[in-house]
């Protein structure tokens, strides 16, 4: 890959992560919005400040870093829909279903689609955000790999 491409292909991801984290932010806040509004109404505020800002820490952390992952597998889908137009490689075309299976256990694991439909969103300990985070990294590898 020349110069260029690397800049680009760098430029695309950096682009993605930022995308992907102001989206992911508004949508932990306006999610986290509407989850206190349904635990008020159940009767069930948060009564301890410290549990509440540490929930309120990994709840937004976990839609961050899965919105971000929603966005590298949009860019990832771009460049191998891209090369599927112009190969017609069967192989591109198992890692577009390949993207798009991804693409929907992300938007499932979005703890803001559980608040949405009324759920208490769950696995938001440290170990419920980093299966995610090791996510993003392998997303980002993907991707600067595919652009070469």
């Amino acid at each position: 890959m020349s110069e260029n491409g690397k800049t680009k292909a760098i430029a695309l991801v950096v682009l993605l992560l930022i995308v992907g984290t102001i989206i992911g932010f508004a949508l932990s806040y306006a999610s986290l919005k509407k989850g206190k509004e349904l635990a008020e109404k159940r009767g069930q505020p948060f009564e301890n400040k410290r549990l509440a800002r540490i929930f309120i820490f990994r709840y937004t952390a976990s839609v961050i870093i899965i919105t971000v992952n929603i966005f590298l597998l949009l860019g990832l889908f771009w460049v191998y829909a891209n090369t599927y137009a112009k190969t017609k490689s069967s192989f591109m075309l198992g890692l577009l279903f390949f993207i798009g299976v991804l693409f929907i256990q992300s938007l499932l694991s979005l703890p803001t689609l559980a608040t949405l439909f009324g759920y208490t969103p769950y696995g938001l300990g440290p170990f419920g955000v980093l299966p995610h985070l090791f996510e993003t990294l392998a997303l980002v590898i993907l991707l600067i790999l595919s652009l070469e």
